[in-house]
């Protein structure tokens, strides 16, 4: 927009736990490939924004031990360093502090984004957003991009609609955390109910106001980092961390946007979502045979029907099965029923409990 500084902040520091055994902490999802392209989703999240900002107006937040995959993947963006795992409000607060400093003459707007979501109509998500960074730019709110819902999903937030706008943009009434499915139906039946899609436009000195209203003390430690990359002074990095460590582990959602009364909600045209957060999920991207299985890699299927199956080498043979995951990474082998895929990351705190540092 003429006039309005944009920056897009897209966060890469998750692990994907549900993704395990192929998503590790050396390489999460973010970084795999779930198109036969080969692009990973970090790639095409980059890709996907570049015609609404500059390319040097793309930044990457993620811890240090991410940065040489982000180098290798996007090596066109501007990499900020998550010191430490704090969750996302932390970190949105933080590469809002970098965004302030470094256009101090002008309140840019920031989109934010996670790197790993998937997205089958390109030009639809880009209209959204442009309508966000519209309204960012010329109110004090806090915009969300709504998903129109159309299952009674689980495994997403939802957001109450209140009055209109303009366009598609609508107040927010209220955040929903993920709902029992008996709740999501009811909100399907009900309408005026958005998936939360965890992308987000706001301008830097708006968001940082609703941190001094919500999160004071986390406010004050962004104000004293603020500080330091005004006026550096000594090792500014390890002061930095040091002061990130003390913040409290919380989203953006339970920390801040629940109790904003500013926020708003771009009700999105259907662009084709998902945030790709379990394998049965990543199976939505691809297409099945005439049993509804999805296969991929060396396998034989037998009397098997809607089962998702991905060998990294080995052969799996699979008879006789219905509505199952297997997935083979090549040192470890995930089977699970796919009504109960939201429950992999259960896995990876046992092996984070049995110190099986190797498998995560």
């Amino acid at each position: 927009m003429t006039g309005t500084k944009t920056l897009v902040v897209i966060l890469a520091g998750g692990q994907g736990s549900r993704f395990w055994p192929l998503s590790r902490g050396a390489k999460p999802k973010q970084f795999l490939s779930i198109s036969d392209n080969g692009e990973s989703l970090i790639q095409s999240t980059v890709r996907r924004i570049q015609p609404l900002v500059a390319g040097d107006d793309v930044r990457v937040i993620a811890h240090s031990g991410l940065h040489h995959l982000i180098e290798h993947h996007v090596p066109t963006v501007k990499i900020l360093n998550e010191p430490s795992a704090r969750n996302t409000a932390a970190c949105i607060g933080l590469a809002a502090v970098y965004a302030a400093v470094e256009s101090p003459a002008v309140d840019p707007v920031m989109v934010v984004l996670p790197a790993d979501h998937a997205v089958g109509d390109e030009a639809l998500l880009r209209e959204a957003l442009e309508e966000a960074i519209s309204h960012a730019a010329s109110d004090e709110v806090l915009v969300t991009i709504g998903i129109p819902p159309s299952t009674p999903h689980t495994g997403y937030g939802y957001i109450k609609r209140g009055s209109s706008l303009s366009g598609r943009a609508y107040r927010v009434e209220r955040f929903f955390e993920k709902p029992s499915l008996e709740r999501a139906q009811k909100y399907l039946e009900e309408g005026g109910f958005s998936w939360n899609s965890g992308m987000f436009v706001w301008r830097a000195g708006v968001i940082l106001k609703a941190f001094e209203m919500y999160l004071p003390e986390m406010y004050a430690g962004l104000m004293k980092i603020k500080g330091l990359l005004e006026i550096p002074n000594g090792d500014v990095d390890a002061q930095i961390a040091e002061i990130f460590s003390t913040f409290e582990s919380t989203s953006i959602d339970f920390g801040v946007l629940e109790h904003a009364r500013n926020c708003i909600v771009i009700e999105a045209k259907d662009f084709g979502w998902n945030d790709v957060g379990s394998w049965d999920q990543w199976a939505e991207n691809f297409s099945t045979d005439v049993n509804g299985n999805l296969i991929r890699g060396d396998a034989v299927v037998i009397d098997s029907t809607s089962c998702v199956i991905r060998s990294e080498g080995r052969l799996i043979a699979a008879v006789g099965l219905n509505d199952v995951v297997i997935i083979d990474s090549g040192d470890a082998i995930l089977v699970v029923a796919r009504e109960s895929v939201q429950e992999v990351r259960k896995v990876v705190d046992e092996l984070k409990r049995r110190g099986r540092k190797d498998l995560m």
